[in-house]
């Protein structure tokens, strides 16, 4: 454990510690491979410690001290019984009220009838006794306790926490701030948390979130105080503003075996939680298509979802040695909670996929809206394949969640429900890119903004702010990697 030293800012004064606590590598590719880091790190005023649980392992870690940063593995802790149950009580507290379109379809999903009623009858019993989620909420931080985490704080006494995970119930680190009254900061690490994983787990004293929707979901959804929520777009879209950065498409194709002169249609698979009968519908999608069922000359990009993996994984194998289909892995496996570690060579391949498709394929994924940031035109799949399933219980449901139905709504995604309205969009789309161009400009504007290549920099600045810092001056270090440096200094668009 290391040990904490007096250290001085830019005018002597002592330095402020900010801890980063990462459990995800989705959220350490959006904070600790764009901007964020580099505004946090440039100022002389701040000490960053990293605490991951990849703080073990000798990748990670050059890879921190690289870029100046301390890194800490982090301690591993039990949730318990009551930790649980109280989760749960607040839980039925808060989907009693039916707050969003997701969570509504969820608990069909999810409960019966019988099951919603038992759970609501008890939400009203609490409320009507006083129980409250704020209260529930005071009860788990002064429950809580953990001599690991105790011992980490007291080894550097951090004047703030940065953190992502907002909604699990293994969120120690940040409860040991909120019992010693450390300031929380949350970027929220997708667009559809807020309206669709439940009531918050902690009630940070700042939030900092994608789009101007989401500052209003965790306003009426959360009784969230907007004027503590700071909107600044998406820090791993910044170097989509950059095309530069990217191959030709000749050069892309080459690396995958593809035909530079025929169309890409890119398949991203959404995973095996979300869509478990995805290996059907490519099969289904692509034995239409080698039987003339697109009328342009065409290939498919099978790009996997970073959960891709075990037997699940294996069920792609078949389309490995067919014609006219190739494999994209989402990259750098880690041993982490979503199993995944971007490179900065990752998140350029997902740029180039997006940027040469010229439609791309997909469950009702986050990844469509990196092809909107394109201008890539986009289908959802809403089929299950060979057979349909009930509402219920089909993909089509996923299209009425709060956050993918705003993009539906806005003319950015045309939803398929059969295998053959899948090829009549597919075709349409590749015969006229411009199909429904202006819904997915209305997409860019009201979910994906700021796509300026500045967002990073706007959430480094907020959480310097909020920490009561100055914003330093960029200057060149030469601890930064040739790939960082290389991304700060390119010129934009």
């Amino acid at each position: 454990m290391a040990v904490s030293l007096p250290m001085a800012g830019s005018a002597g004064s002592p330095l402020k510690t900010l801890f980063i606590y990462l459990r995800l590598g989705t959220s350490q590719r959006n904070i600790l491979r764009t901007d964020v880091i580099e505004v946090l790190r440039n100022s002389l005023d701040l000490r960053i410690v990293v605490v991951s649980p990849l703080g073990k392992e000798p990748y990670f870690r050059e890879e921190c001290r690289a870029k100046g940063l301390l890194v800490e593995p982090l301690p591993k802790t039990r949730v318990g019984w009551l930790e649980r149950g109280l989760k749960k009580l607040k839980l039925y507290l808060w989907s009693e009220r039916e707050t969003s379109a997701t969570f509504r379809i969820k608990r069909r999903y999810e409960y019966s009838d019988r099951g919603r009623y038992w759970r609501d009858s008890l939400a009203r019993v609490l409320g009507r006794v006083g129980v409250t989620e704020e209260k529930i909420n005071a009860w788990e931080i002064s429950l809580f306790h953990s001599q690991k985490i105790s011992r980490l704080y007291d080894s550097y006494h951090p004047d703030a926490v940065l953190f992502t995970k907002l909604f699990s119930t293994n969120i120690h680190m940040v409860k040991e701030a909120k019992k010693r009254g450390i300031k929380t900061i949350c970027f929220v690490e997708g667009w559809d948390n807020l309206n669709s994983k439940g009531p918050l787990a902690v009630i940070p004293d700042n939030m900092i979130v994608w789009n101007e929707p989401m500052r209003e979901e965790a306003r009426e959804l959360h009784g969230y105080p907007a004027d503590q929520v700071e909107v600044v777009g998406i820090p791993e879209f910044d170097l989509y503003s950059n095309r530069v950065l990217f191959r030709s498409r000749g050069e892309f194709c080459a690396e995958y075996g593809l035909d530079p002169s025929r169309k890409i249609i890119t398949y991203a698979i959404a995973g095996g939680a979300i869509a478990p009968k995805e290996p059907e519908i490519v099969d289904l999608f692509y034995r239409a298509v080698m039987a003339g069922g697109i009328q342009s000359p065409c290939q498919i990009l099978l790009r996997l979802h970073p959960n891709t993996r075990g037997a699940y994984l294996k069920q792609f194998d078949r389309f490995k040695d067919r014609p006219g289909i190739t494999v994209q892995s989402a990259g750098r496996a880690a041993r982490i909670q979503d199993g995944w570690d971007p490179t900065w060579e990752d998140m350029i391949r997902l740029g180039e996929a997006m940027l040469h498709s010229d439609v791309v394929c997909t469950v009702g994924s986050t990844i469509c809206l990196d092809a909107i940031a394109f201008d890539t035109p986009v289908v959802g799949v809403g089929f299950e394949g060979a057979e349909r399933n009930d509402y219920w219980h089909s993909y089509r449901r996923y299209y009425d969640f709060t956050h993918v139905h705003r993009v539906v709504k806005n003319g950015g995604v045309r939803v398929a429900c059969s295998l053959e309205e899948m090829l009549k969009a597919v075709n349409g789309y590749l015969l006229n890119r411009s199909l429904d161009a202006e819904g997915r400009k209305r997409v860019r504007e009201q979910v994906i903004p700021n796509l300026d290549g500045k967002s990073g920099w706007r959430a480094g600045t907020a959480v310097l702010r909020a920490m009561g810092v100055g914003v330093a001056q960029e200057r060149e270090n030469p601890r930064v990697s040739g790939e960082d440096r290389a991304f700060r200094q390119s010129p934009g668009l």
